[in-house]
């Protein structure tokens, strides 16, 4: 049996483009000697050998020819061309086929694939040009059961794998089912194609195996971001533990149970609490009060509930910024009972943190509102503090009501907004920082006091009358305060800009010396606090003299500021980049899991140094030598940090350039005497 994959318009323009890669081809060739023409380009008979090709290479091209198994078969899944993933006996590739006509082929078939490479969105793809069926032989057996954190390092993308997980969510789209899995180490998404007879819903809160492709997430730098795992139908789905049949009968627990200490180390069931309603905002938020105890849950279900019913709320337990929450959570209404009444407080009160949750009573005078936001939100004084008070979305038909500098009453849910920093310092407790109350309706605020008639417009309407030179002076005086509120702006601004320009490297842009020895400080005292790992890069750049003499000092400053991207390029977005002066950077690396991590950091930085930079259309080659040192293995202060990274830096210089070297303190063996060992780790890269 032969299936075609392409129409005949689309034959048409594989040859056009089969004709473009030839004239790509003689247009090489011809800058080479006449009597000796490029070899042809071989053909790839592997999965394996094509999914790990280099992506440059890949984009030539190379053709392909494949005998695998589908393994994953999707026409609907992207509109750009459908999913193919195959495989043989050394491993799977993702095979790009037209979205139409759809092939009549299924998992398990073994199929004759010819084609070309092509550079893929995260790693290389075969672009099918022909795809022939040869027999049904069935997916491959006893596929690796792999951990979610295996999978996110990419080792495995394409991969026909094994991973197990408890289902949160089911997204049913017309063609797809999404499901939302937890597993050890994180959370990722499950992809099948849509069965008519298929229940996924029953799959909720269900401990799953599933056999599947691995795929990545990806951003337009093609780097990995998360994981996705593509199966081809619940035959490929088991059930290793059953999800309640009805989630409400589980018995249900009081709020102050949630995220208790507990010796169960397996994936948290749905949990199912019992409440009082006192806020609902359908399809967004459902607050209830279970005794003392109240707690705000995110829900996307939709159907409206009175105030002070009683209700029954199944969710998957969460970490939230100051209390536990319930995620993917539902709920039903079993009953009415009779609301506590709210409770008079302070603001003061209410940063205690034991109110979060409850339905409470605050007055405090109107100094700003916004109206016009999707939720509509005042700003509150009292007691010398500033606090938000949020309605739901649409609770005011027209204007406000209220005019600023009115005494209003608010009666909402408490919601304790925490300090990030505050409590990531700590000792583990959470800080809180301010509060926030949710308001059920407009007529959750009451006026005590409003303000006098003798407001500043009916002022100037009073004054108008009086006359012209008054209203000139008013005039005068809102000009001037108009001019003061321009040069406060200004002062705030050249501020700004002066504090950024004291703290980075006017050339590059990187933190100078002054912004790296602050953080060099806090992130040591975190450090011995913690008792986590700490990483300090010493570079220099080799021979950047003899640059600035033979391309002069403008080109220097080019490749300085290329270099520096490069070097931002290879850290992680807490680590720090600085500029010394001159040639000389420093890298700093906090929370390190092992202190190895910083040299492959700096061989990372020692690599991407060595290609060629293009400097006024000309290929300037540069190394750097890195002295690397880490914490606890160097201390027993930032001083001696920095010290022992530029000791470790100069031996780099001393024994060839181009290279890191790694400082690793050793006690002698005698005479209780200090002996400081120097490992060398020369980088062997194309620009040595």
């Amino acid at each position: 049996m032969r299936m075609e994959c392409v129409p005949s318009a689309s034959v048409q323009v594989a040859a056009v483009l089969a004709a473009a890669v030839l004239m790509a081809a003689c247009f090489a060739a011809s800058a080479q000697d006449a009597n000796q023409p490029a070899p042809p380009l071989r053909t790839l008979t592997k999965a394996r050998v094509v999914h790990d090709f280099p992506a440059e290479q890949a984009a030539r091209a190379y053709p392909v020819h494949l005998h695998a198994v589908v393994t994953y078969y999707d026409p609907y899944i992207d509109t750009r061309h459908g999913a193919l993933f195959a495989c043989d006996s050394s491993g799977c590739v993702f095979v790009s086929v037209p979205a139409r006509p759809i092939l009549t082929i299924r998992t398990g078939d073994a199929i004759d694939i010819q084609g070309v490479t092509g550079p893929g969105d995260y790693a290389p793809i075969v672009a099918a040009r022909q795809v022939e069926f040869e027999a049904h032989s069935g997916l491959p057996e006893n596929p690796p059961k792999v951990a979610l954190t295996r999978l996110l390092t990419g080792v495995f993308d394409c991969q026909w794998v094994e991973i197990e997980g408890r289902v949160r969510n089911v997204h049913l789209e017309p063609h797809n089912v999404i499901l939302e899995v937890a597993a050890e180490g994180g959370s990722f998404t499950a992809i099948t194609p849509r069965q008519p007879e298929g229940d996924y819903d029953a799959l909720v809160d269900s401990l799953v195996r599933i056999r599947a492709n691995a795929a990545p997430l990806f951003n337009q730098s093609r780097q990995m971001v998360g994981v996705h795992a593509f199966f081809p139908s619940l035959r490929e789905l088991s059930v290793i533990q059953a999800a309640p049949p009805d989630p409400f009968a589980v018995p249900a627990v009081p709020i102050s149970q949630i995220f208790r200490f507990s010796t169960v180390p397996e994936l948290l069931h749905r949990a199912h609490i019992r409440g009082t309603v006192t806020l609902d905002w359908p399809g967004r938020i459902l607050c209830i009060q279970d005794g003392k105890d109240g707690l705000c849950i995110q829900t996307t279900q939709t159907t409206g509930v009175a105030l002070g019913s009683l209700v029954d709320v199944v969710g998957f337990p969460a970490i939230n910024l100051f209390k536990p929450t319930l995620e993917d959570a539902s709920f039903r209404v079993i009953g009415h009972a009779s609301a506590s009444p709210p409770r008079p407080i302070t603001p003061e009160d209410a940063l205690k943190g034991n109110l979060d949750g409850q339905v409470v009573q605050v007055d405090a005078e109107l100094i700003g509102q916004d109206s016009a936001a999707n939720n509509p939100t005042l700003i509150l004084r009292a007691g010398g503090l500033l606090f938000p008070a949020t309605l739901p979305k649409d609770a005011l038909r027209s204007r406000s009501p209220w005019k600023e500098g009115s005494i209003l009453r608010i009666t909402g849910v408490c919601s304790v907004q925490v300090d990030p920093l505050g409590t990531s310092m700590g000792e583990g407790a959470v800080r809180p920082e301010s509060v926030l109350f949710l308001l059920r309706s407009a007529d959750d605020i009451t006026v005590l006091h409003a303000p006098s008639w003798w407001t500043p417009a009916h002022a100037l309407e009073g004054f108008a009358l009086i006359g012209i030179v008054v209203l000139i002076s008013f005039a005068w005086i809102a000009v001037l305060r108009h001019r003061v509120e321009q040069q406060t702006l200004a002062l705030r601004g050249s501020e700004e800009r002066l504090r950024h320009l004291s703290e980075h490297d006017a050339l590059t842009g990187l933190p100078n010396r002054l912004l790296l020895n602050d953080r060099l400080q806090n992130v040591f005292k975190r450090a011995e606090r913690f008792e986590t790992c700490l990483g300090l890069l010493m570079i220099d750049l080799d021979e950047f003299k003899d640059v600035n003499d033979a391309c002069g000092h403008q080109a220097g400053d080019k490749l300085l500021c290329e270099l520096a991207q490069r070097f931002n390029a290879c850290v992680r977005a807490t680590d720090t980049v600085a500029r010394m002066g001159g040639d000389e950077f420093i890298v700093l690396l906090p929370d390190l899991r092992v202190a190895a991590e910083a040299e492959m950091i700096a061989a990372k930085i020692v690599a991407v140094a060595s290609s060629p930079i293009s400097i006024e259309r000309k290929q300037v080659a540069m190394t750097v030598s890195i002295g690397v040192a880490t914490y606890p293995q160097v201390g027993p202060d930032a001083e001696a940090l920095m010290r022992c990274a530029d000791e470790a830096m100069y031996t780099a210089k001393q024994k060839g350039k181009n290279r890191l070297q790694v400082y690793r303190p050793k006690s002698a063996e005698r005479g209780g005497v200090n002996d400081h060992v120097l490992r060398n780790a020369p980088i062997q890269t194309s620009g040595a």
